[in-house]
C-alpha cells in the first residue's frame, strides 16, 4: 500500500469515527427546555435574611436595566426592547408582600422560564451566590409599598 493511500484511508476512518461519535452523542443530547423540565429546585426553605445594603449594590448592577432604578419595572432595556410582559414592578407591595422568600429565590436563581414566568428574566444562579441572591431579595423587599411585614 502506498503512503498516499494509507493517509486517505486513515483520514476516511477518522471522518467515519467522528461521524459515528457525533451521532451517538446526539442520541443523548437534550434541549434546554427538556433540561429545565428535569431540573428540580431542591433547596431547603430560605430562612437566612439577606443584607439590604449589599443587595442594593447587586440590584443596581444586575436588575436596574430592566426593573428600573426605583424597581418600578420601567428600566431602559425594558422600554427599548418593548418587553412583553414588562419586568415585575418590585414597588407593588400587594404582589411583592404576598411572595414567599423561597419563590423569589427560585425566580432569581433559576430565571423566569424555569418557574413559568417571563423568558426575559435571566437565571442569576450561575453568577450570584446564595448569599448574593438573599441580599438582593432583602433589598427588593425594601422597595415594596406598603412595606414588607414578613412572611
Amino acid at each position: 500500500m502506498k503512503e498516499g493511500e494509507m493517509r486517505r484511508y486513515l483520514f476516511m476512518g477518522l471522518v467515519i469515527t467522528l461521524y459515528v461519535f457525533g451521532f451517538v452523542i446526539s442520541l443523548y443530547a437534550i434541549s434546554a427546555d427538556e433540561f429545565l423540565d428535569k431540573v428540580k429546585f431542591t433547596s431547603k426553605a430560605v430562612t437566612k435574611k439577606g443584607d439590604p445594603a449589599q443587595g442594593k449594590v447587586l440590584y443596581a448592577m444586575f436588575c436596574t436595566n430592566c426593573h428600573g432604578e426605583t424597581g418600578d419595572g420601567n428600566g431602559p432595556v425594558a422600554g427599548a426592547a418593548k418587553m412583553d410582559p414588562k419586568p415585575r414592578n418590585h414597588t407593588e407591595g400587594k404582589y411583592m408582600n404576598a411572595r414567599k422568600g423561597e419563590d423569589l429565590f427560585k425566580i432569581v436563581k433559576l430565571g423566569g422560564k424555569a418557574v413559568d414566568k417571563s423568558v426575559y428574566m435571566p437565571a442569576f444562579g450561575v453568577i450570584l451566590s446564595q448569599e448574593d441572591i438573599l441580599d438582593m431579595i432583602a433589598f427588593m423587599r425594601t422597595l415594596a409599598v406598603p412595606p414588607y411585614s414578613g412572611n
